[in-house]
């Protein structure tokens, strides 16, 4: 008998002590806010000031229908990761940002379908992305689309993975067990930690990845230019694979699905910075943004082609990465097109706030903060910027 309950401690020990280490991954992840799936998320930013980003999942399709259908703001901007870095500020009427919505022109009439379920907006404006339109493109992994937060086995075990990589220190586990309260408010270890994420407006804080001295995922634009320009049929950012004139068509669809609906429609194609605007520019002919920027002008809409970056006066200082403009570089575009009177923003937008925090930030990706618990913007993608 002893020597059986031996063996069945060996066994039970091990299993203890793993069941023991999940359950303390759990009540980490609960704490965090890393259990509350978008729709949740969503609905406590109607009544806390608080930023969204989850460590463990990447959802803002059913995260952005849930925020637009509860806000009902009159001018939505939808698009992808690029429109994330319009902000609230200038705003004097209604508005929300959709960007991270539309990763492709498929999941683009997917929010457009939830919303005019709810409501129709008065005003939509369309940010693109060139690679939409290659014949390479192939619709994104569902991964991003259910609204549901389910811990599998992968999930419980990142705790050791972030303590390893240093995206939690000792420290921090031990006030997110400890003293909570003391912590950032937000929901999601990004959130709660690097001061990262979603606000209620829609808007993406990057955090402290900017606050870093290279601490940047572009350092000198080097991965968005090796990303362009790989030779690969998977590549579909390549400037020389073929247009789709599906894909054209299906968004001429979705223009007029809004058109009729009653939403005026403005396209645009934001900027990327300088050296990647140079390199794609040099590609020769069959180019693939060079046929999209001649399509542009086709669409029954106003359009505004601001892919390169000097027709807004943004330099590389101001950028995220090689692709992704800051706050400040978005300040540009907002200013540019309600410039136009054809745009009808003159009375949503404040254009002489836009303008004073464009002289008071340029050469940043983020505008500056008077909190003083906000570490100053550093020179994040090593390019020699002064900040």
């Amino acid at each position: 008998m002893a020597r059986y309950l031996r063996y069945a401690l060996l066994f039970a020990l091990p299993l203890a002590v793993a069941f023991a280490g999940l359950g303390l991954s759990y009540l980490v992840l609960w704490r965090a806010g890393e259990t509350i799936d978008p729709i949740a998320a969503a609905t406590l930013q109607q009544e806390q000031e608080i930023n969204y980003s989850s460590s463990l999942f990447y959802r803002p399709r059913p995260y952005k229908i849930e925020r637009a259908a509860l806000r009902r703001a009159d001018i939505v901007l939808l698009g992808s990761s690029r429109a994330m870095q319009f902000v609230a500020a200038p705003w004097r009427g209604s508005a929300f940002n959709a960007g991270g919505a539309m990763r492709d022109l498929e999941s683009g009439e997917i929010f457009v379908d939830a919303m005019l379920k709810v409501y129709q907006p008065r005003q939509m404006i369309i940010v693109l992305d060139w690679w939409w339109f290659s014949k390479m493109r192939r619709p994104d992994a569902p991964s991003d689309a259910s609204p549901e937060t389910q811990l599998t086995l992968h999930e419980l075990t990142q705790l050791p993975v972030w303590l390893w990589d240093g995206t939690l220190s000792f420290d921090d586990l031990s006030n997110l067990l400890f003293d909570p309260a003391a912590l950032n408010p937000g929901i999601g270890i990004s959130a709660r930690f690097k001061h990262a994420g979603w606000d209620a407006f829609g808007h993406y804080d990057y955090g402290s990845v900017l606050t870093e001295q290279g601490g940047g995922n572009d350092i000198g634009f080097d991965e968005t230019l090796k990303d362009i320009a790989r030779k690969s049929r998977h590549n579909d950012r390549a400037p020389w694979n073929p247009f789709s004139e599906e894909s054209w068509q299906r968004l001429e669809a979705l223009v007029q699905r809004l058109q009729e609906a009653g939403t005026e429609v403005i396209v645009l194609l934001p900027p990327v910075a300088k050296p990647i605007h140079d390199w794609l520019s040099a590609q020769p002919e069959p180019n693939l943004v060079k046929e999209l920027q001649r399509r542009l002008t086709t669409l029954p809409v106003l359009t505004f082609d601001l892919h390169d970056p000097a027709s807004i006066a943004s330099d590389p200082c101001e950028f995220v990465d090689g692709m992704h403009g800051g706050e400040v570089t978005y300040l540009r575009v907002l200013d540019a097109i309600a410039a136009d009177p054809s745009t009808h923003l003159d009375n949503a937008v404040d254009r002489a706030l836009i303008q004073r925090l464009i002289a008071e930030n340029a050469g940043h990706a983020r505008l500056q903060s008077d909190d003083p618990d906000q570490a100053p913007e550093a020179d994040f993608n090593s390019l020699g910027c002064v900040k």
